[in-house]
């Protein structure tokens, strides 16, 4: 993933390789609930591609959510679907849960009771569970549930049958990225130590390969893909080498 460098250097200038403090243990993700039912209705939602009207086949309801989220359950008849708002930004959830909704007939999310917002570990919504209701193409009534990643847009993850599935495909995602800025804090210290001498910042990584070519060879495997990334950023900026 192209990220340059993705924490500041500057910052690796006053701490040493072990960090104490990174070394604590971590808050485990929790999850919150909030209700999905009994919630105020509202005339009007104006989305992106379209403006809904409460009508005859139309319903909406703006509920509570959490952290910094509310959520309105859309019904559209024959099918339903949720559209989140943080901040003044809407992100409407009807291709996921219902135009593109390939498991049954009728999606609709009107009787879940709650959903279920998986928090990380400094309490900020990472992912939202919520049980979707279908028919079977069979006519069988069945559900599943969705799981979305709300860390930047919401988007799709996938489905679960239970909701320790579901916290499972989140907390993964969770777990990754942890990891991922544990290395890239890790790669950025030794790249501290290789280059001493040059200024901390985003070019002090490929002015130093620059000078000293020999600074690939000391770099670690786990950090090479980083460290090749950096050095080709830091040259396309420059305009080609």
């Amino acid at each position: 993933m192209i990220r340059g460098i993705a924490l500041s250097l500057l910052a690796f200038t006053s701490h040493a390789f072990t960090c104490h403090a990174c070394a604590a243990p971590a808050a485990e993700p929790k999850s919150q609930y909030s209700s999905l039912q009994n919630c105020p209705a509202t005339d009007r939602l104006k989305l992106a591609n379209r403006t809904l009207e409460r009508s005859g086949r139309t319903a909406i309801f703006h509920c509570a959510g959490v952290g910094g989220f509310s959520v309105y359950v859309v019904d559209d008849d024959p099918r339903s679907f949720l559209v989140l708002e943080r901040g003044k930004t809407l992100y409407s959830l009807e291709r996921p849960m219902a135009s593109a909704f390939s498991l049954g007939n009728f999606p609709n999310v009107t009787g879940a009771k709650l959903a279920e917002w998986r928090l990380d570990p400094a309490g900020a919504p990472a992912g939202l569970i919520v049980r979707v209701a279908y028919q079977r193409a069979d006519g069988a009534a069945a559900s599943t549930l969705m799981v979305f990643d709300l860390r930047g847009e919401p988007m799709i993850i996938g489905a679960a049958k239970t909701n320790e599935e579901a916290r499972d495909l989140i907390d993964g995602l969770l777990i990754a990225r942890t990891l991922e800025e544990k290395l890239s804090r890790e790669c950025n210290a030794i790249y501290v130590s290789l280059c001493k001498g040059f200024p901390p910042g985003p070019e002090m990584l490929g002015g130093c390969f620059d000078a000293r070519p020999e600074i690939a060879d000391e770099v670690p495997q786990e950090c090479v893909a980083d460290f090749q990334t950096n050095v080709e950023n830091y040259h396309e900026a420059k305009g080609g080498h």
